[in-house]
């Protein structure tokens, strides 16, 4: 099933591009194109999954504030200005997903793919940053060492404490000294084993911000792609 896209510019030919790039993928299905706020008027089960709102029009984190406590739609901001600031701001509003103004079309697509199967988009040193700001900003929680750490090997242990830091696969790889997908293969372990599902909640757990049982089945859980 195709998923659902609503798109979000007040800029005609922007928008009108976007249209075109997400219209081009059969996986993706537009079922609104606006210049205004987004339409509340179709029913849930047929609005859209995933909002794509150009950053640059005014009160853009604002809506990702207020659709982050609706749940949904995801939302996805794109001609993000290179401010690091800025993007943090957008995660803490609620924003799932942050493409520059240099992201291509094929980006915009994974972006949107990444978001709707759980996971939040923006660029890794970024995530890393960011989750030691949340560590800082609302202190540590308490950490069940015995559970971060149990049934990982000692190389496990190892790619658990570099990937927190925000390192790319392959700097870890370089960093240890082995393959690309040997790192895959190791992250993959470390996922299932402590129930984590991705490096956002792995460098949560890292930093002391675990997320709660609640938090976990929410419908938009903390992931970044390997």
């Amino acid at each position: 099933m195709a998923i659902r896209i609503a798109i979000l510019s007040d800029d005609r030919l922007f928008r009108e591009g976007l249209l075109r790039i997400v219209g081009a993928e059969s996986s993706l299905a537009v079922v609104a194109c606006d210049e205004g706020a987004p339409l509340d008027s179709a029913p849930r089960a047929a609005g859209p999954e995933i909002l794509i709102v150009d950053s640059r029009m005014k009160g853009a984190l604002a809506l990702c504030a207020e659709n982050r406590h609706k749940g949904v739609p995801a939302v996805v901001l794109v001609a993000a200005p290179e401010d690091d600031h800025w993007a943090s701001e957008a995660l803490d509003a609620g924003a799932c997903g942050i493409l520059a103004k240099t992201a291509g079309p094929e980006d915009l697509v994974k972006a949107v793919r990444a978001v709707h199967g759980g996971q939040i988009w923006a660029r890794r040193h970024l995530m890393a940053a960011w989750m030691k700001h949340q560590a800082a900003s609302h202190g540590p929680r308490h950490v069940d060492e015995t559970l971060l750490e149990r049934g990982l090997s000692d190389r496990e242990r190892e790619v658990f404490r570099h990937a927190a830091t925000g390192l790319s696969n392959k700097e870890l790889a370089d960093r240890l000294a082995i393959s690309q997908a040997t790192v895959k293969a190791h992250l993959t372990h470390i996922f299932q084993k402590l129930g984590l599902r991705g490096r956002v909640e792995l460098a949560a757990a890292y930093h002391g911000i675990v997320p709660s049982s609640s938090e976990r089945a929410a419908p938009r859980p903390f992931r970044h792609p390997l």
